[in-house]
């Protein structure tokens, strides 16, 4: 497994793996409620708190939204570089995604929509992000440097110099610290 999140109240399950599957489950069953063949390698998942909507990013550049009750996506959105790195916000409504390689990019989407409301070029891999639990803010983590995001605007709020790669960042539920 790549990668694996679970709802707040733990009922949830999701998993992204090197088989190229999404995997959901209902934690009281080893059989998945559904499964999603991407065709390329799970990188990233992340499931809202209530477990209502989950996202997954593949190795092949695409942003898979789904609902729970659903193996088939919401919406799928194509980007440059692999994708790397994603977070949904508690409540599902918002969606951060960071690139690499080719692309290099910070996408923030509304759930309703495959089209980013906004895209920010950062200049290097995106290695990690995190997100707030209204979605109001988010922050990213490349090399060398960390960024702080509003949803409402798509140059940053703030960003730190650091002096080595990033690899891991997250924000606290209401926003206040990263």
């Amino acid at each position: 497994l790549n990668s694996v999140d679970i709802s707040d109240d733990g009922k949830y399950i999701v998993a992204g793996s090197e088989d190229d599957i999404v995997y959901f489950f209902d934690r009281g069953s080893v059989t998945p409620l559904w499964t999603y063949d991407s065709d390329s390698k799970i990188k990233i998942v992340s499931i809202s708190a209530d477990g209502e909507y989950i996202v997954a990013g593949t190795m092949d550049n695409k942003v898979y939204l789904f609902d729970k009750d659903s193996s088939t996506p919401l919406w799928t959105k194509d980007v440059a570089g692999y994708q790397g790195c994603s977070r949904i916000s508690d409540d599902g409504e918002y969606i951060i995604a960071g690139t690499g390689y080719d692309d290099n990019k910070v996408y923030f989407f509304e759930r309703g929509s495959s089209t980013p409301l906004w895209t920010y070029s950062i200049g290097n891999n995106v290695y990690s992000v995190d997100i707030s639990a209204d979605g109001q803010y988010m922050v990213a983590g490349i090399h060398p440097k960390v960024y702080l995001f509003n949803k409402d605007e798509d140059d940053p709020v703030w960003t730190y110099d650091t002096d080595d790669y990033v690899q891991n960042v997250a924000i606290s539920s209401d926003g206040e610290y990263i």
